[in-house]
């Protein structure tokens, strides 16, 4: 028991070098008895390639034969070009007499009847759709259920394209003798020969799948194979061996070798969607061959069977330690970092063991010194670019560009092009200040916005609008957020204009707090005014100062909050408050002030420049 101990501790410190090393050379003295399995390997891998690719020959041919076969039925589509009386009647308009449609129908079904006379029965039918629909078949048919042909793909690709048109039977609707047959179609666009941009309608040529079985069954897959057409839908249009059709699918979708038992080869048709399919036993092909193998590789095989099951054995002992610190890998991976490799092993696994147990713990201790200060950044990062892309999403205004575009419009149609002329320039302006709404921006630009943007309002509401901007020009130069100005004077022109029968005035603002180096813009209407229970619903909800709840004017305030009219166009207070608060802090926002019949006013508050650069 002690020696036994003895070997085993001697073992552990073996070096993982000559691990390798010994199990090399076990693997270097089997070869020799596997020398021939591989031999056989190679012959049979070579036998079935060469079986492979006369297969494929063979699929190809098949492919070839059914193309050809599908050209004779396109060059049917094109015959009435060889007609001039067809063409003649085709291109002239519509009789206007019964008995002109007649003699017009009767006309162009003799024609397609003589087509009908081909010695070929998979044609059941030729139809020309023009006006009407003018068919022959071998059967009575219909060419669609309710011959509403616009509801139909084949009949909208045709009259789209000068190619032809493929229509296969699961698209096809063909009625004959009260039910349905399995029947593909071609389709083809006419056109005028007289003007070749003019289009007359399509023909469409209908036939079954004889002449496609007749020349797949020439095929000879020998014993045990099978031969397979399947469409673009996976549906078997033919199949000489109903026991490898899943087999064939399979082929299909794996886009490779399904088994090493099967030999498939395909071949693709792109004008219908098909794919050939050939599908062999290569325990068939290989009979004699596998005779042979099994008599000669007989005590090969249990010589191999006993060292896999050593090789086995030994691996699973030797990757024990190995994959237990994969398997704790994967749960550190997933966050788990109270994971520990417990081992006392001394060779290089027992290092690698250690050295994860060391990297595990200075990760853990990592996270939780930096968790902090992440969640912090992380956080702060996220409410401004949420408050960034909020203020961005509230300047775009399709309702106002919308009614600036007619505005323009209407004053070209009534000769006003002077007019037209200010309000384009003031689109213009008011389109550029929105590229720039992450930016700071001196206060004048921000006062060129608004006259543009007031500009145009007063030439829409043409004389109920007015407006005055009172700001000392020393506070010109100031930078602000752009766009921080609009959405107050836009939601003035919305709550308060819009509302109001007579004129309505709009003063702008600006000056300093004394004392507090602040600047306090102010943006005044005399509209109707806000109802009170509206208005401490607005000041609740933007921070201000009557914190009661109230459900009375909730509506009314929302809508100014959000600073949608009834139409759904417009901006918020709400958002432009956000922006505020979250670039500048909670000191900082919109304080709303008014009464029923007075009007409102918005007023807005921001740090001074030189107050900012001291915080930095």
């Amino acid at each position: 028991m002690n020696a036994r101990r003895i070997r085993l501790k001697r073992y552990r410190e073996w070096s993982l070098t000559s691990k390798l090393i010994v199990i090399t050379g076990l693997l270097l003295f089997l070869s020799v008895f596997i020398e021939s399995y591989l031999l056989y390997t190679q012959y049979t891998r070579d036998f079935q390639r060469q079986s492979s690719a006369k297969v494929q020959q063979i699929i190809d041919q098949v492919a070839l034969n059914i193309d050809t076969y599908l050209d004779d039925l396109y060059r049917l589509t094109i015959s009435p070009y060889r007609n001039a009386g067809i063409m003649t009647a085709l291109e002239e308009p519509p009789p206007r007499t019964e008995l002109g449609q007649l003699e017009k129908r009767r006309l162009i079904e003799n024609y397609l009847d003589e087509m009908m006379i081909y010695p070929r029965e998979d044609i059941l039918r030729v139809s020309i759709v023009t006006d009407r629909i003018y068919s022959s078949a071998r059967l009575p048919t219909k060419l669609v259920p309710d011959e509403r042909l616009e509801d139909y793909d084949w009949y909208k690709q045709a009259l789209a394209s000068q190619e032809y048109i493929f229509v296969s039977a699961r698209e096809n609707e063909f009625r004959l003798g009260g039910g349905n047959v399995e029947v593909f179609s071609v389709v083809k666009q006419l056109r005028s020969i007289r003007n070749t941009q003019t289009i007359l309608g399509v023909i469409k040529a209908d036939a079954n799948y004889d002449a496609i079985v007749d020349i797949v069954e020439r095929a000879d897959m020998g014993r045990g194979g099978g031969l397979f057409i399947v469409d673009e839908h996976r549906e078997f249009i033919f199949a000489s061996n109903d026991a490898h059709k899943r087999t064939a699918l399979t082929a299909l979708q794996s886009g490779g070798p399904v088994a090493p038992d099967y030999l498939v080869n395909s071949s693709y048709i792109p004008r219908t969607n098909w794919h050939i399919v050939a599908v062999n036993s290569v325990a068939e092909m290989n009979r004699e061959a596998i005779r042979t193998r099994n008599q000669a590789l007989l005590l090969s095989i249990g010589s191999a069977l006993g060292f896999i099951l050593l090789l086995i054995l030994f691996l699973r002992h030797f990757l024990k330690p190995l994959l237990a610190i994969v398997s704790l890998m994967k749960k550190a991976e997933l966050g788990m970092l109270d994971v520990t490799f417990r081992s006392e092993r001394k060779d290089e696994i027992g290092y690698l063991g250690a050295a994860f147990n060391r990297l595990v713990k200075r990760i853990d201790e990592m996270l939780q010194e930096n968790t902090a200060l992440v969640r912090e950044v992380y956080e702060s990062k996220l409410l401004q670019q949420e408050a960034q892309i909020n203020a961005l999403f509230s300047q775009i205004q399709p309702h106002f560009i919308f009614n600036t575009l007619n505005l323009i419009s209407l004053s070209m149609q009534s000769g006003q092009q002077d007019k037209a002329i200010q309000n384009i320039n003031g689109l213009s302006k008011i389109l550029r200040s929105m590229s720039q709404w992450d930016k700071e921006i001196p206060l004048r630009k921000e006062l060129d916005l608004l006259h543009a943007y007031l500009g145009i309002q007063c030439s829409r509401y043409e004389g109920r609008l007015a407006y005055r901007i009172e700001i000392d020009p020393a506070l010109h130069e100031v930078p602000i957020p752009a766009l921080l100005l609009q959405p107050l004077v836009e939601n003035a022109v919305k709550h308060g204009c819009e509302r109001k029968k007579g004129l309505t005035t709009i003063v702008v603002a600006a000056a300093e707090a004394a004392g507090d180096e602040r600047i306090v813009f102010e943006v005044t209407d005399d509209g109707p005014g806000v109802a009170s229970e509206t208005l401490r619903r607005l000041r609740r909800t933007l921070g201000g100062d009557d914190p009661r709840p109230d459900g009375r004017g909730e509506k009314a305030a929302q809508a100014l909050l959000d600073g949608y009219d009834e139409n759904g166009a417009g901006i918020g207070l709400a958002n432009v408050n956000k922006r505020i608060q979250a670039r500048y802090g909670a000191d900082y926002g919109l304080h709303i002030d008014g009464a029923e019949g007075t009007g409102v006013t918005v007023r807005l508050e921001m740090p001074y420049p030189s107050r900012r650069a001291d915080d930095v």
